[in-house]
């Protein structure tokens, strides 16, 4: 779903900030198993950005050569505008991939490595990939404060049975945890936003 593009209506950053509202990433303990195996999984994404205002007939255009970059660096599904009561929104749905190879060309992707801090763990995060500058260069060439924020407020939504995670700073069911340890058995979603995540891609342990 996100991969309409977690480039997330990156577009509007000149018209609305860098940032993202929020990104949300699906993933089920099949795909983060497949991958941690050494298979390239895909995982839907929606990403929200919204601002007050209206836009004018200069900014539509720009708002639509934005998505025609994201268009050739992420695997989007959907790239909608729309108005609202306070403004416009913008949301992008689209895939990322999962995978072990660090050295991933999408401009989005997480990334699967076994912990070397916590024992029989893995670590799934989500980075930039390969061919992120040459997007935001791109972008910039649009509009030099089109230039998108590497990472957004992102939730990770989590199907599992059985599946042991470690959250570090993470927010689930609307509470904050410094360390987050439990078990998936359904579904479970972890928030992280503001502070380091603001300079690094949100991350969980699993095992």
């Amino acid at each position: 779903m996100l991969n309409k593009t977690l480039i997330f209506a990156f577009g509007l950053v000149a018209l609305a900030g860098c940032k993202a509202d929020k990104i949300e990433i699906d993933l089920t303990e099949k795909i983060l198993q497949s991958a941690k195996s050494g298979q390239e999984e895909m995982v839907s994404f929606e990403a929200t950005f919204s601002t007050f205002g209206e836009l004018d007939d200069a900014q539509k255009a720009q708002v639509s050569a934005i998505e025609n970059i994201l268009e050739d660096y992420i695997e989007l599904e959907d790239f909608e505008l729309a108005t609202t009561d306070m403004g416009f929104e913008v949301i992008i749905e689209g895939e990322f991939p999962v995978s072990t190879n660090s050295a991933n060309s999408s401009a989005y992707f997480l990334h699967i490595t076994q912990s070397d801090i916590l024992e029989g763990y893995s670590l799934v995060q989500l980075k930039t990939g390969s061919s992120f500058d040459k997007m935001s260069t791109e972008m910039k060439a649009i509009s030099f404060m089109l230039a998108p924020d590497a990472f957004h407020p992102t939730t990770f939504k989590i199907k599992g049975k059985g599946l042991d995670v470690i959250a570090i700073a993470a927010e689930n069911d609307g509470d904050a945890h410094l360390i987050w340890k439990g078990t998936v058995d359904g579904r479970e979603s972890f928030k992280y936003d503001g502070g380091i995540f603001d300079k690094t891609g949100a991350g969980l342990f699993f095992k």
